[in-house]
């Protein structure tokens, strides 16, 4: 190993050892409410600030033809005002006791996520235990709410190229899954949902039954939990929503999507079947995803940006998702490039995979990476808080966050080949380009 290596390799390892120390399973205090609401406490003394994470079980994944993008536009929903806080208040309460938020929504989750001085703690379980009951869905916020979100995705995919072909592979390659539509959702449903269909989709899923709570920080848990019982307690549960029971097809053969349009420089996706995040194969996915596309000395950005000079960056990889999603490989060529050309080095590239596998060092230098960015978003309460979250979530239950690693303990190259093999195959490839108008191809 070169002594570069070995430094990052020691850094990652010291990093690990004192993070450990400090995040541990049996200092995770869970409690559930009678209306099922599940609570997880970690204390952390030290800053005087609280993260607080509320994550639904909600996201496009639940969504059908006709309401796609509304657990997005929910998420915009749950600032525009209740009986005792009106538009715009929940910011303004929050700003003024010194904190501060933000919210999510994928394909699996939406999230809504407080950062705040321990001593406006109440104050916030108030705020946010009064947005899960109480919205009051104002038909005149509403259709100015749509109007943002009819613009959002204007911006986002209908007037970005890369967004447009994106939403135009995924669309391709996932044909039978909800994951087949984007989060935000298609335009003609975005301009029809009904108030009606937003309440009732409030109704299932924003119930207590169907979230999970994550406090990290400077609290005491006992005292915590008797707030949270007063403000949360009298939420009654809903009905358990629908389970998703739909399992995308094998695809057998390659598929092909091309957009014409006006534009300045083509753009390039490629796209594989990836294996769900509790999936055997994932981490050997995601070594792979690090040795193709991360930084300067990944393989495809050598290949494609230093050797053959056809584009100007190249990413991508895959998403940690409850069932499979992809794994996408996305190129900026430079304008005027060849995307036959593009989609040919790719296709060396992934050959060249499937048949030698991964060098030690890419191995390793990958599993560094992975290592260092995972434990690098423990430093915070906020990082924690939100691990918590997705573990139970995604992974179903918070005590996998603290195994998440352990899983590439056993990893080799040859079950990166393996892998490469599986999900890489030719046949199972879904390939977008997008030609400027008047382009050859």
């Amino acid at each position: 190993m070169c002594s570069r290596c070995a430094r990052t390799a020691l850094a990652v390892v010291l990093i690990v050892s004192v993070l450990q120390a400090a995040f541990r399973k049996e200092d995770v205090r869970v409690h559930t409410l009678d209306n099922g609401l599940k609570v997880l406490f970690l204390e952390d003394r030290d800053i005087p600030n609280v993260a607080y994470y509320t994550f639904f079980r909600v996201g496009s994944r639940n969504e059908r033809p006709g309401i796609t993008g509304l657990s997005h536009f929910l998420e915009h929903m749950m600032f525009n005002g209740t009986a005792r806080y009106g538009p715009g208040e929940f910011d303004r309460v929050m700003e003024f006791s010194g904190g501060a938020n933000n919210a999510w929504t994928s394909e699996d989750v939406t999230a809504y996520t407080d950062w705040f001085p321990a001593s406006a703690l109440e104050a916030m379980i108030d705020l946010e235990a009064d947005r899960m009951q109480g919205l009051l869905f104002d038909p005149e916020v509403f259709e100015s709410e749509r109007g943002v979100v009819a613009s959002e995705r204007r911006m986002a995919v209908e007037n970005n190229n890369e967004g447009l072909l994106a939403e135009s592979v995924q669309a391709t390659a996932v044909m039978a899954h909800p994951y087949h539509w984007s989060v935000i959702g298609w335009m003609s449903d975005i301009l029809s949902w009904r108030r009606e269909d937003l309440l009732q989709y409030y109704r299932t899923f924003y119930a207590p039954n169907n979230a999970v709570l994550v406090v990290v920080g400077d609290f005491d848990s006992g005292s915590a939990l008797e707030l949270i019982k007063k403000h949360y307690g009298p939420i009654p549960p809903s009905p358990p929503p629908p389970p998703v029971v739909t399992v995308e097809p094998e695809q057998l053969g390659p598929r092909l999507t091309v957009i014409r349009k006006e534009a300045q420089a083509p753009s390039f996706l490629m796209a594989y079947h990836a294996p769900a995040c509790r999936g055997e194969d994932y981490p050997a996915m995601a070594v792979l995803e690090k040795a193709l596309l991360d930084g300067e000395s990944s393989r495809l950005y050598r290949r494609l940006v230093r050797e053959e000079k056809i584009a100007l960056a190249v990413g991508g990889g895959m998403q940690e998702t409850i069932d499979p999603l992809l794994f996408a490989v996305q190129v900026k060529p430079r304008p005027g490039a060849d995307l036959d050309r593009v989609a040919a080095v790719i296709e060396e590239e992934l050959d060249r995979l499937r048949s030698e596998g991964l060098s030690d060092r890419e191995f390793k230098k990958a599993l560094n990476i992975i290592r260092s960015d995972f434990y690098a978003g423990l430093q915070t309460i906020s990082g924690q808080a939100h691990l918590l979250g997705l573990a139970e979530l995604l992974y179903g239950s918070y005590e996998q966050a603290f195994s998440i690693m352990s899983r590439y303990d056993g990893l080799s190259p040859d079950k990166v080949k393996e892998a490469a093999v599986r999900y890489l195959a030719p046949d199972k490839k879904t390939v977008g380009k997008l030609i400027p108008r008047g382009g050859d191809r």
